[in-house]
Order: structure tokens, then sequence, then C-alpha cells
């Protein structure tokens, strides 16, 4: 290829011979010479410099292309098919989820899912408590909205007290039986510390109705779980000592004796029933012991006849004190403070003005006499911890009391009359009047 160009471009001393230069046409036609013969050297110049490698790759038999080949890449760097190769930036959104595309356009894009609470079981389950003895459970039990009390089977107690009551967050608490039923197997049992926040009401539907969905406890290396409970109907049962229990609640479901106390609910979660063990008579025959469901009206009947000494212990905070009001704070001043007592852990200091202690504040609210300081201390709980502020000596301070049971058990009696039962929703003296709250129900 190259000896054809290189033949194709005569050198310049022929043309000088070849060439005529006589006359108007002899100079045209040597100028249009010149010109070709220019047209000739500049192809092969470019013809050069190109290379004759990238002429020698055309396919035989067609012509070369008159076009620069593309730059030849290292192996590693070679560009992947057009088909295959990803932008470096997407021009479109990512694909995604259909939850999370963009809405289309003239509609609104849908609000997140809100986060689910706890369900009507999760909720239950935390007035449901495990009763034990030395560590060892003996039964499930009830914990009673707004009242902190533990209704519970009887038979599973035996003897003694030595009764200890276990909530779900682990917290274990010494309680005694402070009313029974043997005729209902009923057992209520009062705390001797605390008082748990999350009890149950009655339901006030039917059990035994067709489309109940109804539900118990049972209890397994300390947790309590929900499981499906049938009901058959209601018969007649023997109680203790033969008594007659009439319209208990037939069950159609295996029952552990660990499991008797546990409260029975409905889809609301509100208590319909309570397991508890009786005996089904037999004609001729002794008795088959059976657990069964007590009806409503029987435990609101043994709630009414609780007696008012089963409370939970007054709380104590050990002082005496006089209302006085100064120039510059308005309280309890104390006179004197019990040895041992939350208020002389608490270093309260007692005496005349110059030197003792002025409680202003019980948890923020203000309390100038000693009738108002008695009061804020008794609606809280033996081993509840309140702040109280103090003004003595010229400047405030707080301090936090850990209340405990008065030392003299007449201390605690005098404290409570039975119409400060919060079973019963009476309003206690002086204070203000509250609607009636059934023990179990918690209807106003």
């Amino acid at each position: 290829m190259t000896k054809i160009i290189a033949a194709a471009a005569p050198d310049s001393s022929s043309h000088s011979t070849s060439i005529p230069t006589t006359g108007h046409t002899g100079s045209v036609n040597n100028r249009l010479r010149h010109r070709r013969l220019g047209w000739a050297v500049a192809f092969f110049t470019l013809a050069l410099a190109t290379g004759t490698t990238a002429f020698a790759q055309a396919p035989a038999g067609k012509p070369p292309v008159n076009k620069l080949p593309a730059p030849q890449l290292p192996p590693k760097l070679q560009p992947l098919p057009p088909t295959k190769v990803a932008p470096a930036r997407p021009t479109a959104p990512v694909a995604a989820p259909p939850a999370a595309l963009p809405p289309a356009p003239g509609q609104t894009q849908a609000a997140p899912a809100a986060p689910q609470g706890p369900s009507i079981e999760e909720r239950a389950m935390r007035g449901v408590v495990i009763v034990e003895r030395a560590g060892q459970m003996i039964g499930l039990g009830t914990a009673l909205a707004g009242d902190g009390r533990v209704l519970t089977a009887l038979s599973p107690l035996g003897s003694g007290n030595d009764i200890d009551v276990r909530f779900t967050d682990g917290t274990v608490i010494r309680a005694k039986l402070g009313h029974h039923d043997r005729m209902w197997d009923l057992a209520l049992l009062v705390p001797q510390t605390g008082r748990w926040p999350d009890g149950l009401v009655a339901s006030t539907r039917d059990p035994i109705r067709q489309e109940a969905v109804i539900r118990s406890f049972t209890a397994g290396r300390g947790k309590v779980a929900a499981g499906p409970m049938v009901l058959r109907g209601r018969r007649n049962l023997l109680g203790a000592d033969d008594v007659n229990l009439p319209n208990a609640i037939e069950l159609g479901s295996r029952v552990s004796p660990l499991d008797l106390g546990s409260p029975i609910i409905d889809e609301d979660g509100r208590v319909v029933s309570l397991l508890v063990r009786g005996c089904a008579p037999n004609d001729g025959r002794p008795c088959t012991p059976v657990a069964f469901g007590v009806p409503i009206n029987a435990i609101r009947s043994f709630l009414k006849a609780v007696p008012a000494t089963a409370v939970a212990p007054s709380a104590w905070l050990g002082i005496q004190g006089v209302g006085e009001t100064g120039a510059v704070a308005k309280g309890v001043r104390v006179q004197l403070v019990s040895p041992d007592s939350p208020a002389a852990e608490a270093k309260l200091i007692a005496g005349d003005a110059s030197v003792s202690d002025m409680i202003v504040a019980v948890d923020g609210v203000p309390v100038t006499t000693p009738e108002a300081l008695s009061e804020a201390i008794r609606t809280r709980t033996v081993g509840e911890k309140v702040p109280l502020l103090l003004f003595g000596q010229g400047k405030y301070r707080q301090v936090t009391v850990v209340l405990r049971q008065a030392p003299d058990p007449r201390t605690a009696a005098l404290q409570t009359s039975p119409a400060e039962l919060p079973t019963l929703g009476d309003p206690a003296s002086g204070g203000p009047v509250r609607p009636k709250v059934d023990l179990v129900e918690g209807r106003r």
C-alpha cells in the first residue's frame, strides 16, 4: 500500500519537463498540477502520521475507513459492554420496597405506621402475680386495680403465713392473709410494702356467650403466660364443708394445680372469673375434686365482706410537730424525732425554732398543719421514697425519707378506720369526696 501511494506522487523534476509553460492555458494547467501535487503530499504525510498498521487491519476488498481508531486500554481497564455499564451517578431513584417509593403525582404519601403498644394479654399479665412460699411457687393471684391487694385461691396457701408475692417486674414482697372464704376457696393477700399500680378490673359481660374469647394464665420459670380457656357452662358444685356452690363455672380445659388463683379474662382483658378448687358431686359416691371458675358476683360479695383490719400497714415518718408561720416560710415545725425512725435516718432536726427544721412540702405539695402532713404521709405506702422540702437555720434543703411501718401496731390501728378502705371508695376524713370504686371492677 505504501508503494502505491509513493508511485502516485511524481517528483518535481518530471513536472518541470512535462508541463507546458507557454500561454495562458499553460499557466493555468501548471497551477492545477501544483495544487494536485500539494494534495498528494499532504495525504501521504497524513498516512505516515497515522501509521500503516491501522490501514493494514481493514478487511480485504474494502477501502480503508478514514477514522482514527479508539485508543486501546490495558486489559484490566477495559470498559464493560454498553448494556452492563452502570452510570456513576444514577439519574433515577434507586429501586426501594413499595412502602418506601415516593407517592405518584396527585397522591399524598401515607404516614408511617405508629408503633403498636402492648397487646390486651400483655397488659393483663401486668396484673397477674406469682404466689410463693420460701421461693417456691404455690399459685397465682390477681392484683386489684387501684388497691394493691391480691385476690387468689385459698387452698394452695396451706397453713401458715410466710407468703411472698412476685410481681411482673421481679419484685418480691412479703404478704399476709387479710381475708378468706373457705366455701368459695377465695383469699385476699395484703402486701406489706408498696402498692402495685397495674391491677385488673371485672367484666360485666357474660363469659359463657358463644362469641367470647376467654384466656387464663399459667407460670413457668418465674414468668407468666396467657393461654386459651374453654368454659363449658354453669353447674352446682360443692365447696368446703359440702356447702352448695350455685352457678359455678365448669371448665373444659385442663388446669395445673399451680395455676389456681389465676384470673380468667375475656377479650377486653377484664376478669370474668377466678380459678379455684371445689368438688363435683357424684350420686352415692364421694365427690371428685375439680378446678372451676368463681362467678364474678361471688367475688364481689367476698370483697364487700373484707374487714377494716385487712389493710396494708400504714406508712410512718416518726415526728411530732406544730404548725408555724414564720417571716420566710410556713409549714410544720419539727419538735420531736423518734429514734430509729425514717425522719431520724434522714437527719431531720428537732427543737426550738432557732435550730429545728420546718417541713414545708411533701413531694412538692405544701403542708402547713400537722393534719395536712399526716394525710400526706398516710396516703403513701410502706417502703416508698418521699422527698421532703425543709427550711431550717435560714436556708432551704431537700431530703428523701424511706417510709416504714410504725413499730407499735396500735399506732397503725389508730391511723386507719373502715371508712379509709380504698376498696370501698369512701372519702378519707378531711379529704375530697371520691366516687365509689368497686374493688375488682374499678368502675365509677
